[in-house]
């Protein structure tokens, strides 16, 4: 059997051993469970919705009935009608009456209902008061808000949500009182405010559609009315109330929504009399409750599967490991020394392919270490040349020193000079092998740089260094100002009647170090600055190295970062700027630094 599969790829082997024996099963018993499970959890939470819904709504109904059938006595109360018609002509006696016949013909049988009625006011056109009963008082806006929508509102009453002075969530209720007889004008309004939290209670204390669930009555304005658990009935849920007005508007009877991050399953029912929504929300957290005991049978099958899967791998693997442990074992033996090794694998899949190439491997290692002993040799040969070839760098510094003093002697200043100059300056470059240079020590290779140049060019360059004393112990990089100078003396320079200047200042803010080099040749084009800036190497005989602006500008900024760089500026026949921004590090207090860390 062995044999048998060693005929397939390996990879062929496990892709269809794997899902055949666990992906296949397992997805397709985990899809079909879901799904049923899905099905019959959404289909009974919907029946069981609607009908808590339907029974809801018929509560709702026997409730609301209860303050609009006061209302409507209120409305049609005769001593109330003609008390309002007449307002202005009656006396606090007429008034004081009237209150007290309207307590005992309509209010002496309604002490139950004042229990959730925190405050009843009975209004003229004008908005005087004709009658005030109650505990607590509308905030000032919401009864201007109040008033204003029932004189709108000619038609039906207006339900919305309100607060009392003292903090508390009302329901307000306002009704028009039109004129019992004659043309039917409007002769004031009756406003009623309704404890919002016994009202819930009333309506949804014995419902619980399980944990975290929530029963939310909305108008078709948009505005939460009452909700059992309060979640979203705050103004910090402006997203969640959004999204229920969406689901309202689009006339969303039933379905999935997201609120605070949370998914919902979402159910509404709208009340065509009153125009409320009534809106059930129930946590997907909580219906998936009934989901665990699918969860725990497919567990079971997932095991059967892995056990089964198991088997089956393992009798495959002995078909992989026992020719790959061959192989590796000739592979050990080739990394001890011997490479005699024959691992004789000619099977047609991976592993013989591989334990094939391994002993052609073998072959050709021994061909290359041939070849590397005899180019080895041949290395070596070379390498002895060369160092008998060497110029010591003393003895170059030596004869030029040499040839100064004789330059002197005959005196020859310009070209003692020059030598001087150059044996310095290759002195700092060769010999000082340092990445980073004090600012005096870049001066001064500045200054030899020039007097060579003077002498290649025989141009009278004057070099007018402005910088003070305290900072020529300053850290910079070495070449942060020669290619700046070369640059200067190459493009802005040359070819000039006028007499070339360059100035260096420098200036210190804090710890941060701008050293600025100006230049009075005929300055460059926005072009031509870009392609400077642009070019970070510029190989060319005529250069003292290869380092360019572009260049400096990128080692500023990988030694110090992004604040620091470089920038120019300059315009044609206007000389040129270039300022080089710094951190400003002295060579005492790297002196220092370094001392206490030795003492350390």
């Amino acid at each position: 059997m062995i044999k048998l599969l060693r005929k397939s790829k390996v990879q062929r082997r496990l892709m269809i051993s794997f899902l055949l024996l666990a992906i296949i099963p397992l997805c397709t018993f985990g899809f079909l469970a879901y799904h049923k499970s899905n099905e019959a959890i959404t289909s009974k939470t919907t029946t069981f919705v609607n009908d808590i819904l339907r029974l809801l709504g018929s509560k709702i109904g026997t409730e609301v009935a209860k303050y609009e059938t006061f209302a409507d006595q209120i409305m049609l109360n005769g001593d109330i009608q003609q008390a309002l018609l007449r307002y202005n002509r009656l006396s606090d006696l007429d008034i004081s009456n009237i209150h007290k016949k309207f307590e005992d013909t309509v209010l002496s049988d309604k002490f139950w209902l004042f229990a959730t009625i925190k405050t009843l006011q009975i209004l003229t056109n004008n908005g005087q008061v004709l009658y005030d009963y109650g505990y607590e008082e509308f905030t000032t806006e919401d009864k201007q808000r109040i008033f204003a929508q029932a004189k709108q509102n000619k038609s039906a009453d207006i339900w919305t949500t309100a607060h009392t002075t003292a903090g508390d969530n009302i329901l307000s209720l306002s009704r028009r009182i039109p004129l019992s007889y004659g043309s039917g004008e409007t002769v004031g309004f009756v406003i009623m405010g309704i404890d919002e939290e016994l009202f819930s209670q009333i309506l949804f204390g014995s419902i619980n559609m399980g944990q975290g669930s929530e029963q939310i009555i909305m108008n078709d304005a948009g505005e939460i009315l009452t909700s059992n658990n309060h979640l979203f009935q705050s103004d910090q849920d402006l997203e969640a109330n959004r999204t229920l007005n969406h689901l309202i508007n689009s006339r969303m009877e039933t379905g999935t929504v997201t609120l605070r991050a949370e998914p919902y399953f979402f159910l509404n029912t709208h009340n065509e009399v009153l125009h409320w929504n009534v809106i059930s929300l129930i946590p997907h957290a909580y219906l998936n409750m009934g989901s665990v005991e699918i969860r725990n049978e497919m567990f079971f099958i997932a095991v059967i599967c892995v056990v089964v899967s198991s088997l089956f791998a393992t009798f495959i693997s002995v078909s992989i490991s026992t020719p790959l442990k061959k192989l590796v074992s000739g592979m050990n033996q080739v990394m001890r020394g011997n490479l005699k090794v024959e691992i004789n694998d000619n099977h047609p899949d991976e592993i013989g392919y591989l334990s094939g190439k391994f002993e052609a491997m073998i072959e050709e290692i021994k061909l290359l270490i041939d070849r590397v002993e005899q180019e080895q040799a041949q290395k070596r040969g070379i390498e002895l040349q060369m160092l008998q070839a060497q110029i010591n760098p003393h003895f170059l510094f030596n004869t030029l020193s040499s040839l100064k003093w004789t330059a002197m002697l005959s005196q020859a200043d310009s070209v003692s000079n020059g030598l001087g100059a150059l044996a310095e300056l290759l002195r700092s470059t060769i010999v000082q092998k340092n990445e980073r240079i004090t600012l005096g020590e870049e001066l001064r290779n500045i200054k030899n740089y020039v007097v060579i140049q003077q002498i290649r060019y025989g141009m009278s360059l004057q070099v007018d260094v402005q910088i003070p004393e305290q900072l020529l112990d300053t850290q910079v990089l070495k070449f942060l100002l020669q290619p700046i100078v070369e640059n200067s003396i190459i493009h802005g320079l040359s070819g000039e009647n006028m007499e070339p200047r360059i100035t260096m200042t420098a200036e210190l803010n804090g710890v941060v170090l701008k050293i600025k080099l100006s230049d009075n040749g005929k300055g460059m084009s926005a072009e031509k600055l870009q392609e400077i800036l642009q070019l970070k190497d510029n190989h060319s005989e005529n250069r003292l190295a290869n380092i360019g602006i572009g260049n400096v500008r990128e080692r500023i900024k990988l030694h110090y970062g992004d604040p620091y760089g470089l920038e120019i500026w300059s315009k044609p026949d206007q000389g040129t700027d270039v300022i080089i921004t710094i951190p400003y590090i002295s060579t005492l207090q790297e002196d220092s630094a370094d001392a206490d860390t030795n003492c350390g």
